[in-house]
């Protein structure tokens, strides 16, 4: 009797035994994999999908140096100056955009820049443009963009400055890293001389010292063009909060207080006009009453109060635009409880007034407030 076993196998039935095994293999693999992939109870997906939250790295870094180019520039002859910084660290937080360009009304940039003022530009001589975007607290952000008629004086001063600040010392340097963020630091420098000589600079993940201080170098001369003008000059003060305002901006300083108990209300102004100062406070203490209005103070008076607010370091917020925070005590000017605070400045040439918040307290630095009480008691009447 012949049993299954002593049957030759046939090639059918080997595929079939096959086909067999490898669908076991599979079974097996597709419940071990589900076994293993199973979703997270919280509801995240990520151990699903398999991806990650790794930082996507920089690419290529290049650093060079010009070896030709100049360390030292002469001319006071400029023909076009470009510069662009962005950073966000503890100084220089937004972006700055500087150019100064002699005059061509048939280079279409420069024409799209003077809009309907071509006319003004071919007279001056050159145009300059200022683009500043200062965002250190992004609900109170300010900007400039603008575009300015200036003269062959003007642009001499410019020169002066640019060869005075020390950046020409790394004048032909390129140190660049692909893939990084803008904020990380940006710092492009470029500029053409009659002479023949030119800047280049080109870095990024840092912003130079030295380009630091050229831009703090600059301001000065910007922020009279901008006066002449009648334009806001403030966001060039909030783009850096490492340097103090100059003190001959400050027109008046008001701090005041409303509260339900008389002796912590107070009420104190300073306000400078053509260099002298007028002093307007009243506050009550254990002493009394101190009262005085708008009387005329020493100078040396009007430059301590000038000096206890600018070395505080404020970032200037438009008077009008909405806190959208619920911190209290984070911006002057609202109501808290039964207190209502007022903290303001406007600036020489601004027809707008600001709030000073956020500013960087320094313990040897003196205290405002005590300095207008103190003040008051002096000139009080």
């Amino acid at each position: 009797m012949n049993t299954i076993l002593q049957k030759p196998i046939t090639p059918v039935v080997i595929v079939l035994l096959v086909i067999l095994v490898v669908a076991l293999i599979v079974v097996l693999a597709i419940q071990l994999v589900s076994c293993k992939k199973k979703p997270p109870q919280d509801g995240n997906q990520s151990d699903i999908t398999g991806t990650t939250n790794r930082e996507e790295m920089p690419g290529e870094h290049k650093r060079s140096q010009n070896p030709d180019a100049p360390k030292d520039i002469a001319s006071t002859d400029l023909l076009s100056f470009d510069m662009h910084m962005v950073h966000a660290s503890d100084d220089i937080h937004g972006s700055f955009d500087l150019g100064l360009h002699v005059f061509d009304e048939n280079n279409s940039y420069l024409a799209r820049k003077a809009g309907d003022n071509t006319e003004l530009f071919k007279e001056s001589g050159y145009i300059l443009s200022i683009g500043v975007s200062a965002d250190r607290f992004h609900e109170f952000r300010s900007g400039i963009s603008i575009a300015l008629p200036v003269d062959k004086d003007f642009t001499t001063r410019f020169a002066k400055i640019v060869r005075q600040s020390g950046i020409m010392v790394i004048n032909g340097e390129y140190d660049w890293t692909s893939g990084l963020p803008v904020k990380a630091g940006e710092f492009i420098l470029s500029g053409k001389y009659a002479s023949g000589d030119y800047l280049g600079i080109s870095i990024n993940a840092y912003v130079p010292t030295r380009g630091i201080d050229l831009f703090r170098a600059l301001r000065p001369l910007l922020i009279d063009a901008l006066m002449n003008a009648g334009e806001d000059y403030v966001p060039l003060l909030n783009l850096d909060s490492g340097t103090t305002t100059p003190e001959e901006l400050i027109k008046t300083i008001h701090l005041s207080q409303s509260h339900m108990t008389l002796i912590d209300s107070y009420s104190f102004t300073l306000m400078i006009d053509s260099g002298q100062g007028y002093l307007a406070g009243s506050f009550t203490d254990k002493a009394g009453q101190h009262r005085c209005e708008y009387v005329e103070i020493d100078n040396s008076d009007s430059e301590r109060l000038v000096r206890a607010f600018v070395h505080d370091r404020y970032y200037y917020a438009l008077i009008g635009r909405k806190d959208d925070s619920n911190e209290t005590g984070g911006y002057p000017g609202v109501v808290y409880d039964e207190t209502t605070d007022s903290f303001t400045v406007s600036f020489r040439g601004v027809r707008k007034s600001f709030y000073p918040i956020y500013g960087v307290f320094d313990e040897t630095n003196e205290d405002l407030h005590i300095v207008f009480r103190e003040l008051v008691r002096k000139y009080g009447e």
